[in-house]
Order: C-alpha cells, then sequence, then structure tokens
C-alpha cells in the first residue's frame, strides 16, 4: 500500500504515518477484509506492529490504545522483527469490537508488568493466533466478561502458549464469585452471556505456582448461558493446579469437544489440595455433554479425567482412545454427581480405554463410573484396559433412585489391589450388568466385587 493511502486515514491512524518511531522501520496501517473465518467481523482497520519496544508510536501497546479508541480497528499485526515485547505494565483492550491478535511467534513477557501480560474486558470476541504470553505474576492472559454482556462471548486462541505464569496460564472469567462451599453457589453468579473457547494447538505450560489452585486453562461461565468448548491438539502440562478447568455455574451446560490433547504431571502444587489434569465441574441447572477423542492424561497428581455434573441434570460425555495412566487417584472419575445428589441420567460410550497403575493415594477405580441421586445409569464400554492399579479395575456405583445398565465388553482387568470389576446399586431399581469376552482375574480383590450381579459371555 502507498504511504499516500495510509496517511489519509483517520486521525487515530495518521500517528503510524509519523517518522519518530524507536525503529529505522515505520509503523504502518491499513484498511482491509478480516480474513479470519471465526470472527467474522468484515471489512476493518489493521493496526501493524513494527517493533518490541513495550511503548511507542509502533508498538503493540499503541495498537491496543487504537483499538479501544476506534471501534474499526478490528485486527493487530505484529511484524517478524518485533520479537519479545518486555512489558512494563498490562495490556489493556477495552473494546466491544472483535479482535484478532496476529503475534507472528511474538513473546509477551510480563515479568515485570505488574498483573497479566494482556487483559480483555470490553466484551469483544477476541482471535489470537502465534503469541507466547510468559512469566506473569498472576495471569497470562485474562479475558473478563462485562457483567452485562448478551448473546455468545467467543475467545479462539491458535498457537499460543502461556508458559511460567503464576497464576492461571489463561483465564476467561464470568463469574463474580468465583468461590464455593461444599457445593453451595454465590447468588449473584455471572452475565447472562454464553462462552464460545476454542483453543487449537495450544501449550498450557508450569503457570500458576503462586497460591493455589491456579490452573493452565480456566474457563468460568456463569448466569443463565452455556459453555462450549473445543480443544484440538492441546498441551497442558506440568501446571500447578488443574492442567485444564471448565467451571459451570447457573442455568447453563457445557458442551466439550477435546481431540488430540495431552494433559501431563499437572496439580502438584498444594499437597492439601492436589489437582487435575481435566476437570469439569457443572453446577445448578444444566447438563455436560460432548465427545473426547485421542486423549491422553497420565500422571497427574489426582486425577487424569475428573467430570462431575451436580444437581439437576445429565452427564452424556463419549470417550474413544482415551489414556489416564500414573495419575495418584483415579485414572478416569466421571460422576453424575460430586458434591451433592441432584438427579439427572448418566448416559456414556467409551472405547479404546486404558487406565492403568493409577490409584496410589487412594480412589475407586482406575475407570471410575457414578452416577448419583435420581436418574438412570446406561454405560456402554468396550476395548478397555485397567491394569495394576492400587484400587478396582473398574467401578461403576449407582448411588440413587435409578436402573443400573451397563455392558462390558473386551474388557482385560488385571493385577489390580481391588476387584477386576466393581459393580454397586445402592438404592431400588433395575439393574444389568452384561460382560462379554473379557479377562478380569488376576486381582487382589477378585474378579467382580459389588451387589449388581454378572452375566458373563465368551
Amino acid at each position: 500500500m502507498k504511504r499516500s493511502v495510509i496517511c489519509a486515514l483517520p486521525a487515530l491512524l495518521l500517528a503510524a504515518c509519523s517518522s519518530d518511531f524507536p525503529t529505522a522501520a515505520p509503523a504502518d496501517a491499513a484498511l482491509g477484509r478480516n480474513g479470519d473465518p471465526t470472527l467474522s467481523v468484515g471489512a476493518g482497520a489493521i493496526a501493524i506492529v513494527t517493533h518490541d519496544y513495550d511503548s511507542g508510536k509502533g508498538s503493540l501497546r499503541a495498537a491496543i490504545e487504537m483499538a479501544n479508541a476506534d471501534a474499526r480497528i478490528v485486527r493487530i499485526e505484529v511484524k517478524p522483527q518485533a520479537r519479545t515485547i518486555a512489558l512494563q505494565s498490562s495490556l489493556v483492550y477495552t473494546g466491544s469490537q472483535p479482535l484478532t491478535i496476529i503475534g507472528k511467534d511474538a513473546t509477551l513477557d510480563a515479568s515485570a508488568a505488574g498483573g497479566p501480560a494482556l487483559i480483555a474486558n470490553g466484551g469483544g470476541d477476541l482471535y489470537v493466533q502465534a503469541l507466547t504470553v510468559a512469566n506473569s505474576p498472576s495471569e497470562g492472559l485474562t479475558v473478563e466478561v462485562p457483567a452485562g454482556a448478551t448473546g455468545t462471548l467467543t475467545v479462539r486462541l491458535d498457537d499460543v502458549t502461556a508458559v511460567d505464569n503464576k497464576g492461571h496460564g489463561i483465564l476467561i472469567n464470568d463469574q463474580v464469585d468465583q468461590s464455593t462451599s461444599d457445593g453451595v453457589q454465590p447468588v449473584n453468579l455471572g452475565s447472562a452471556a454464553s462462552l464460545n473457547v476454542i483453543v487449537n494447538d495450544v501449550r498450557f505450560l508450569r503457570n500458576g505456582f503462586s497460591v493455589s489452585d491456579r490452573d493452565g486453562l480456566r474457563v468460568n461461565e456463569g448466569g443463565i448461558g452455556s459453555l462450549t468448548f473445543t480443544a484440538v491438539g492441546a498441551r497442558a502440562e506440568e501446571n500447578a493446579a488443574d492442567g485444564i478447568e471448565l467451571d459451570e455455574r447457573g442455568e447453563g451446560s457445557v458442551i466439550v469437544d477435546v481431540r488430540d490433547t495431552d494433559i501431563l504431571r499437572n496439580g502438584v502444587f498444594d499437597p492439601e489440595d492436589l489437582d487435575d489434569g481435566f476437570d469439569i465441574d457443572e453446577y445448578d441447572a444444566g447438563s455436560i455433554s460432548g465427545v473426547l477423542r485421542n486423549v491422553r492424561a497420565n500422571n497427574n497428581y489426582e486425577e487424569g479425567l475428573d467430570f462431575n455434573e451436580n444437581n439437576a441434570g445429565d452427564l452424556r460425555v463419549d470417550l474413544f482412545d482415551v489414556e489416564a495412566n500414573g495419575n495418584r487417584e483415579e485414572g478416569i472419575d466421571y460422576e453424575e454427581d460430586d458434591d451433592f445428589a441432584g438427579g439427572g441420567d448418566l448416559v456414556t460410550t467409551m472405547r479404546d480405554i486404558r487406565a492403568n497403575g493409577n490409584g496410589v493415594d487412594g480412589g475407586d477405580g482406575g475407570l471410575k463410573i457414578r452416577e448419583k441421586g435420581v436418574g438412570d445409569l446406561n454405560v456402554d464400554v468396550a476395548d478397555v484396559m485397567t491394569l495394576n492399579n492400587s484400587v478396582a479395575g473398574v467401578a461403576i456405583r449407582e448411588s440413587g433412585a435409578g436402573d443400573y445398565a451397563a455392558t462390558l465388553s473386551r474388557l482385560l482387568s488385571t493385577g489390580n489391589t481391588g476387584a477386576g470389576v466393581r459393580a454397586q446399586q445402592e438404592a431400588p431399581g433395575l439393574s444389568a450388568l452384561l460382560v462379554s469376552a473379557s479377562i478380569v482375574a488376576p486381582n487382589a480383590g477378585g474378579g467382580f466385587a459389588g451387589n449388581v450381579p454378572a452375566t458373563i459371555t465368551p
């Protein structure tokens, strides 16, 4: 684009045409169409970042300030010469328009920022690509949902790394009060908006080593909205608390689609409250549903996968090609209710599951499935291996009034301290446990335990 065209832009973009830049290359800006299909924001202004100084014309800070002041700016692009930006304070995006930040593999070093590297609190959709947020004394990236937000707020992260931040690596928050007390939730939960969070090829590494319960990725949804979470190719490793935690309160549901993701060695920081690899907590009215494919949740300091649906609502997440080995409690803890009974059905299909070597600190099973409260349990599990757990291999419990139906096919459950399969129904209801083509011995606790008799076929 010619300079004469650039300098014909309105006053907010004219600053990019001046010559007093801290580097030889001048800042640039242009009008163009936002090509990102996720936000679909149409035509708008593009601010260009030409250097890695903390401030000044051509800086990322100046570009964000321009976007705050002019809703036509919907895209910020970092030039390759901006490699590491040593922030002296947090970058704060307050605009309500969707904003795309193309980082070109730049790093935001927040060691001296006194807070998060980047804060977005204006309610606009946010898309960040090819950017690292590192070394913050609190969060690496924080998205705060305004109290009056409605509709759906989308946050998409592609090729982003959150590393060595003392708080959450990335926090997306729509809760006024994040506290809990034995399942009792605050009245003022959050906005009426739903959250749509998409992470592709994102890394959450070694975050959270400041105070208890700071995760690699934490998403908090409150109020009447729902939470949709999509992850492909993510990696959450060696974070102080949970690698990934989704916390939904209020009337909405959680819908997940997680694929090709590794969640490893998380949760070590607080010995009084060790944490999980991937934790979903859904409170109040609403359900958890979705699918996991090709997921590894190994060597975490509590559960590998910890899915809890509390109050009225169903738990309907299917698992395919999932590995949860070497976790200190259950490998997979899949519960329709954890803190208190509320009702709802538990329905799941699981295929190609490995849950081996779990439970050195306790728990119920390498693979634990429990429905609690009024509701039915319907489980179809095949091609499962549960070996050498310090608890039962598989534990399937119906803890409230409801029917029990479980089908196990091609199960190998041996070398466990507990039973190979513990099947328990604790309230009146119909029960059926069908087992075929399976090996459930030897185990220190026997092949089968519990009060639901198994019908076994070759």
